[in-house]
């Protein structure tokens, strides 16, 4: 077996090597190079994870070398210029007229009255007739960002910056646990994160920063610290909300409830004429589709798509409630596992919208998530044949891979913790490696 230092350069130069090459070229999402780019980030990645878990802990100088790389991986891709259908576009529209003094959950950006508030990239957003779906805790992210520079630029510099804080603030986490500090790199060299973060720029990474702090917070017992975290998290994207049942009993009655009024707050600030801001959210459920099977079946099942956004949250939310009682708050299964079948079962899923749970997967109980995380990629294929004139809809073969190999693991998984169950530490083990007993 290699040196783990040679297994690091090799697969930190094979990593390098793929986003270099994304940058310099620009390859457009979902094309032959953007995959092969991203299966050779994956190949280095998985090379690098699977050392890791065999191997013992290693000198500190190398983990801080493996940190030093996942800001290499990052920063070619921070550089190169956004088209006007990224999201960061709506991010600096929605900021921009908040510090005009409008609301982004009243004002349009097609409404003639906000022509002034347009710059050449935001005159040709694709979203330009719809009202915003990012709830307060982005807005006022949003509104930060623009007020310290109006660029996509310093957008995308910002969300890598939290990026790169989860990561730290999950080394910190596994630490304070008793695990191997290098699962770190579980989360800091995940292909989806990188590719997501660094190259699309989506703000899940600040949600994913917010839920990773409220965990390591809640280890520490800093219970009104986790709860700030936590709503703030929900606050940029709804989907932790299902992680309630985790805080039961673990945070204070007077945190929960400064949490609680934290929440409300924010909300309040962007209402209008008694109207709570949830922006383009219920005609997200009611009419977007994508990449979103189990939710198709749901709906179908109990008669509405409304009623199949409140199964989802409700399935997710039991899981929580089953976590709270059988699970560690420390076990990172407890975190991802509710948020991933909330996930599985909305009516919307990009491959980003997975950033929430990426934090969390670096234990064998979180492998088939991981391994979603990979099989998601595929659905970019939709973007090369939308490109080329075709409808957008991700093709029934993709589809069927991406949840097909999640759904294997996960039954295997099963099948190894029922053989276990009778031997308690053993199964423990299973699932958590990496923390010494």
């Amino acid at each position: 077996m290699k040196p783990l230092s040679a297994s690091l350069a090799i697969t930190g130069a094979l990593f390098l090597a793929s986003t270099v090459v994304l940058a310099i070229t620009q390859a457009p999402l979902g094309s032959p190079l953007f995959f092969a780019c991203a299966a050779a980030a994956g190949i280095a990645y998985l090379s690098m994870l699977g050392r890791i878990w065999r191997g013992p802990c290693a000198p500190r100088r190398l983990l801080a070398a493996a940190f030093v790389l996942a800001v290499a991986f990052r920063a070619p891709l921070v550089g190169p210029r956004v088209g006007a259908d990224s999201d960061m576009v709506r991010y600096l529209w929605d900021g921009r007229v908040q510090t005009l003094g409008y609301s982004p959950y009243v004002m349009v950006p097609a409404d003639p009255a906000m022509a002034g508030a347009h710059t050449d990239e935001t005159r040709r957003m694709p979203s330009l007739r719809a009202r915003t779906p990012y709830p307060p805790g982005a807005q006022l992210f949003f509104r930060l960002v623009v007020s310290i520079h109006d660029s996509t630029r310093a957008m995308k510099l910002a969300l890598v910056a939290c990026d790169l804080l989860t990561m730290i603030v999950l080394w910190r986490w596994l630490a304070l646990t008793g695990r191997n500090e290098w699962l770190a790199l579980a989360y800091g060299w995940n292909p989806l994160v990188v590719f997501e973060v660094a190259h699309s720029g989506h703000v899940d990474a600040l949600g994913a920063l917010w839920i990773t702090a409220s965990a390591y917070w809640l280890a520490r017992r800093r219970t009104a610290l986790a709860s700030i975290a936590f709503v703030l998290a929900v606050a940029t994207k709804l989907l932790p909300i299902v992680l309630v049942p985790l805080y039961w009993r673990r945070v204070r009655l007077r945190d929960a409830l400064a949490g609680s009024v934290l929440l409300a707050l924010l909300y309040l600030t962007f209402t209008r004429g008694g109207t709570l801001p949830f922006g383009a959210v219920p005609n997200v459920v009611a009419h977007i589709r994508f990449n979103g099977p189990l939710f198709r079946t749901i709906a179908g099942l109990f008669g509405s798509p409304q009623a199949a956004a409140l199964v989802a949250v409700a399935l997710g939310t039991l899981v929580a409630a089953w976590a709270r009682w059988r699970l560690d708050p420390a076990n990172p299964a407890a975190w991802a596992w509710p948020m991933a079948i909330a996930l599985a079962c909305a009516p919307v899923i990009y491959p980003w919208y997975l950033l929430y749970l990426t934090p969390f997967l670096f234990g064998v109980a979180t492998l088939p998530l991981t391994a979603w995380t990979f099989t998601v990629m595929g659905t970019y294929v939709v973007w090369h044949i939308a490109r080329n004139g075709g409808p957008w809809v991700v093709p029934p073969a993709v589809m069927s891979i991406e949840y097909a190999i999640p759904s294997a693991l996960a039954a295997l998984l099963l099948l190894r913790l029922v053989g276990t169950s009778r031997h308690p530490v053993e199964q423990r083990n299973a699932v958590e490696p990496g923390r010494t007993l």
